[in-house]
């Protein structure tokens, strides 16, 4: 009886801990965006207000070089003739509005040894920290026709 008693109850510890383990993997990138939002919002313009276009002030901001890393791949997975990797932010904006934040980057991707520069608009619903790639376009002539 005390054996069939120990191995439930290890039986037990083990199911919680596993429900445990996976509920944390599963709200990770919930967390990741929900924590870095306020790491991006303490290196913009303190003026925030709904609506208005502010500057971006640290294009290394890991949110914002976050954002820009989604563009890209989301760019990458829409178009299967490049394979762009992000070089780095060169500079941005972001609004604010009642649905969310949508951010307007320049970038520089390399495609095959060629670097060229990007704008790109990436919309992040605040409600359930969604992600939408709204453009994706080339500033210079040599970039790979996208």
């Amino acid at each position: 009886m005390a054996f069939k008693s120990n191995s439930l109850l290890t039986l037990s510890m083990m199911i919680v801990i596993a429900s445990i383990f996976c509920h944390v993997f599963a709200m990770t990138d919930d967390q990741k965006l929900q924590n870095s939002f306020e790491n991006v919002m303490n290196t913009l313009d303190l003026s925030v207000s709904n609506g208005d276009w502010q500057t971006i002030k640290d294009p290394n901001d890991p949110k914002v070089v976050d954002i820009a890393k989604f563009a890209v791949n989301s760019e990458n997975i829409i178009s299967k003739d490049v394979e762009l990797t992000l070089e780095r932010v060169l500079n941005g904006r972001f609004q604010v509005d009642n649905d969310g934040t949508t951010y307007e980057l320049t970038i520089v991707a390399i495609d095959f040894d060629e670097e060229s520069e990007y704008k790109t608009v990436v919309f992040e619903n605040s409600k359930d920290n969604v992600r939408k790639l709204i453009s994706f376009s080339c500033l210079k002539l040599k970039c790979i026709n996208i």
